[in-house]
């Protein structure tokens, strides 16, 4: 179109030098002017289409970006190892891209009022970045879920550890009260074999052999006796009950 107008207003200039009117010359100055500001416009429309292209190029290839790093986001989200921020931060690219898409409608308005594809594809960029903000909210919510469940289950697993340790402490303590009761059991059979080897190494003398054989047969059940108290403790873990059994042993025998 501005080319048509070009060529029209030269071919007006060239016949208004023909002519010979008295105006002649104001009238070529006139249309000299106009082809200069025609060439102008023309020059402008030409480096707006270049700014405009290379705009949309821009835009294109940061909404390519941002949709494969929503992909990416939503592997993350299914393998458990997204954070919100990430999230946060596509949010913030396709803020960034909305904007530059409302500034590149802003800046060609008057184009696109005209271009029914230019408007097209703007409405084009909306919508799929409208898909995008739509499907990082959802994933947004799904990373929020996942992370409450993780901290109810710390919470959950802290309270069993509390739990354990307690326990722990309760066996512990009741094993603490276990040996020591184990340890009185085993000095008490220590100490009864003692008294009953005591005894046995008290008998009473006799004369007659009747007598004197129900004696050391006495005797030697005493002496049986306290050995296997000594047993007894030294099994229970009290050690003394060692040398103990071996000279009871050796009394046993000598009878």
């Amino acid at each position: 179109m501005h080319a048509y107008k070009i060529a029209a207003i030269a071919a007006a200039a060239m016949m208004a030098a023909a002519c010979d009117f008295t105006d002649s010359d104001r009238q070529i100055e006139d249309l000299k002017k106009e082809l200069k500001e025609l060439k102008e416009s023309n020059s402008a429309l030409r480096q707006s289409y270049i700014d405009q292209n290379e705009d949309i190029s821009r835009i294109l290839e940061e909404i390519v970006t941002v949709t494969g790093r929503t992909a990416s986001l939503r592997s993350d989200v299914e393998s458990g190892s997204a954070e919100i921020a990430q999230a946060e931060q596509i949010s913030e690219s396709i803020r960034q891209i909305r904007r530059r898409i409302d500034e590149l409608e802003s800046a060609y308005s008057q184009v696109s009022a005209k271009n029914k594809e230019f408007k097209r594809m703007i409405d084009g960029f909306k919508k799929v970045i409208s898909e995008q903000e739509d499907q990082i909210q959802l994933l947004k919510d799904e990373i929020k879920a996942k992370d409450l469940t993780i901290a109810e289950q710390e919470v959950t697993i802290q309270k069993h550890e509390v739990t354990i340790s307690a326990q722990d402490e309760t066996i512990r303590r009741q094993n603490e009260e276990l040996q020591a009761t184990v340890a009185k059991q085993a000095r008490m059979l220590y100490e009864a074999g003692m008294q009953l080897e005591e005894i046995a190494d008290n008998a009473p003398e006799v004369s007659w052999k009747k007598n004197k054989e129900k004696v050391d047969v006495m005797t030697q059940d005493i002496y049986r006796k306290a050995r296997l108290y000594y047993q007894q403790a030294y099994e229970a873990g009290y050690e003394p009950a060692l040398a103990a059994i071996s000279a009871i042993q050796a009394k046993i025998q000598a009878e």
